[in-house]
């Protein structure tokens, strides 16, 4: 016959001490999911940063082999702020563009997008899926022979700290120095003061005030309101250009980044602070959004001869 246990019965955890621990799990994680938002932010803008330097590094390859940066964008036109159809914008006449190639196509070959480049037809208009513009959509526009080529985005132009309102495949997150607001980059050659506009080909030597002190690339994230095209709507396709200057940004008082009026071509990023950039030279800079605004717009000209300090 057994004899009865001397044991007691077994201890456990009571109702106060459950949730005890319950409450300092949750402070834990509220204290560390900060650390991990920003650990995972980090990464994004490390990635953003390294998309601009191959962009960079991009335009100097092209640069070497054709003795100037690539254009802002390219397509025919009669001259400036004139364009014949099915080159020209239905909706303003003859003054703009409608359906000029992006930089970002000219450039392809030199950023791993060859396959993608060789299925682009540059005789007819680029393609797009979507614009909308004043709160209605145009799009789809183009011509369908690039539809596949305006759904075939590399990654390097995607910045990916900006959440998406249009697929990662058809907008990009990046714009070409455009100059310093005479309007628009994309219709005219007359004063441009940047890197890049319609059909343009500037020289290394064209850009006297230094390739150091003078913008290439900033981030456009496709979220932006840009010049006629409402936040949130997908602002920045991968090919298409039109009278909104898509991949263009420029500087002047109200442009200043994050802090721009609706008609506005200005720079804009999700990173806290400020917006990434690309220099003339290929080296990063980041822009805080409390740079002084003529500093701002110093570095949007190649040849205005300013004094930069630092910024």
């Amino acid at each position: 016959m057994p004899l009865p246990s001397k044991a007691g019965p077994r201890p456990g955890f009571t109702l106060i001490e459950l949730l005890v621990v319950i409450a300092i799990i949750a402070v834990l994680i509220a204290l560390l999911l900060p650390a991990v938002q920003q650990a995972r932010e980090a990464a994004r803008r490390s990635q953003c940063a390294n998309n601009l330097k191959q962009l960079g590094l991009a335009m100097h390859n092209y640069e070497s082999s054709s003795r100037c940066f690539p254009p802002g964008s390219i397509g025919p036109m009669n001259g400036n702020s004139s364009f014949a159809a099915p080159w020209a914008d239905p909706s303003v006449g003859t003054c703009c563009p409608w359906g000029h190639f992006s930089w970002s196509a000219i450039i392809l070959p030199f950023v791993d997008g060859a396959n993608v480049y060789n299925t682009i037809d540059f005789t007819v208009p680029a393609y797009t899926f979507s614009i909308i513009e004043n709160g209605a959509q145009r799009g789809p526009a183009g011509d369908p022979k690039n539809k596949v080529a305006a759904n075939s985005q590399p990654p390097v132009f995607v910045c990916p700290s900006a959440p998406r309102v249009q697929p990662v495949t058809q907008h990009k997150d990046y714009g070409i120095n455009g100059g310093t607001g005479t309007c628009c980059p994309e219709r005219s050659q007359a004063g441009m003061t940047g890197i890049g506009f319609v059909n343009s080909c500037i020289r290394i030597g064209d850009i006297i005030d230094g390739t150091s002190n003078t913008l290439m690339f900033a981030e456009l994230a496709h979220t932006t309101n840009h010049s006629w095209i409402d936040r949130n709507t997908g602002a920045n396709p991968f090919l298409w250009v039109h009278h909104p200057s898509q991949g263009y940004v420029d500087a002047t008082p109200q442009d200043i980044p994050d802090n721009h009026s609706y008609n506005n071509r200005a720079a804009e990023s999700h990173h806290t602070g400020g917006v990434q950039t690309v220099m003339a030279d290929g080296h990063l800079k980041f822009i805080s959004d409390n740079v002084d605004v003529n500093v701002y717009i110093a570095i949007f000209t190649r040849s205005g001869g300013e004094v930069i300090g630092d910024y």
